[in-house]
């Protein structure tokens, strides 16, 4: 089976798909799209070490509200005057239990976490109208313990405007890229390790998070988060058919987590990175530069 790969793809397999589901589990029988698995390094143990794990398999749903923004600005020349950024916000209830035995195309795991996205809002009023009417809109998740994530499935509500699915869709797939997935070694404050994953319905981009513990208190741990994101394709074609190298990438980023271990999502804070790609080459006098913006928002 083939990889997610772009936005567009999974919506269109939402809008097909959003009728055949079962009464019993809303997404019995819909396909299972594999997840990357990411790879994982520790660069610091930390003091008092131990193995962090989710133990958030519960009998009630939980509820929150997740913030996710967006946007690209590119021109030719030195100066971009920085663009728009849309932000998605999204009322998420979210059920955890344990994963029943696998579909086709679905691995073993311990937890499978459920999102039901609640009546939505977004930054242009306009596009607002079509996230609320996107309530209802399901993900599923299968994976284990650590947060490694093997599958996951989309479930849209049938009546649902398109535009609406084009922007909760990208939002949701946003919690798979920003999911904080723990090291199977043991951890302890001071701890650091990286995490490397391609951006979810973004095949062009590979992400590096590093994350810091820098306190744990129970079944709290508090984390900074640093992002670096590079392009996996270096060159770029341009409308009039001319192909530009990146000549340069970098990212900006700020970030803090609080994962509450008995949650699947993290319970506040807030991860925002701008990657600025600089290309060059072909009939281009200049350079064109690129900025994408990427952040996630956690808790009201």
């Amino acid at each position: 089976m083939s990889r997610f790969t772009s936005t567009a793809v999974t919506v269109g397999l939402t809008l097909t798909l959003a009728a055949c589901s079962s009464e019993g589990d809303p997404v019995a029988g819909i396909p299972a799209f594999p997840v990357d698995e990411p790879a994982i390094t520790v660069v610091e143990t930390g003091d008092d070490a131990r193995v962090l794990s989710y133990a958030d398999i519960a009998d009630e749903p939980w509820s929150t509200t997740i913030a996710v923004s967006s946007g690209t600005a590119q021109q030719v020349g030195d100066d971009v005057s920085g663009g728009d950024v849309n932000i998605t916000t999204l009322p998420l209830d979210i059920a955890v239990s344990e994963a029943p035995a696998p579909e086709d195309s679905e691995a073993e795991a311990s937890r499978r976490i459920d999102f039901t996205v609640g009546s939505g809002k977004h930054s242009n009023l306009d596009i607002g109208q079509d996230v609320a009417a996107a309530e209802g809109f399901r993900m599923s998740w299968r994976g284990d313990d650590s947060g490694n994530l093997s599958t996951l499935k989309l479930l849209a509500p049938p009546e649902a405007p398109e535009r609406g699915l084009q922007t909760v869709e990208p939002a949701l797939l946003a919690l798979v890229t920003q999911n904080v997935v723990f090291p199977t070694e043991p951890i302890g404050t001071g701890g650091v390790w990286k995490v490397e994953n391609r951006v979810a319905g973004d095949n062009s981009t590979v992400r590096t998070t590093t994350y810091t513990v820098e306190s744990i208190a129970d079944q709290t741990v508090d984390l900074a988060v640093d992002v670096e994101e590079r392009p996996t394709e270096q060159s770029l074609t341009l409308d009039d058919g001319q192909e530009i190298d990146v000549e340069s990438s970098s990212t900006t980023s700020e970030g803090h987590l609080t994962v509450d271990l008995a949650r699947p999502l993290p319970v506040a804070g807030e991860v925002e990175a701008t990657t600025r790609l600089v290309y060059s080459g072909g009939q281009q006098t200049t350079r064109v530069i690129q900025d994408v913006t990427r952040a996630v928002k956690y808790g009201d």
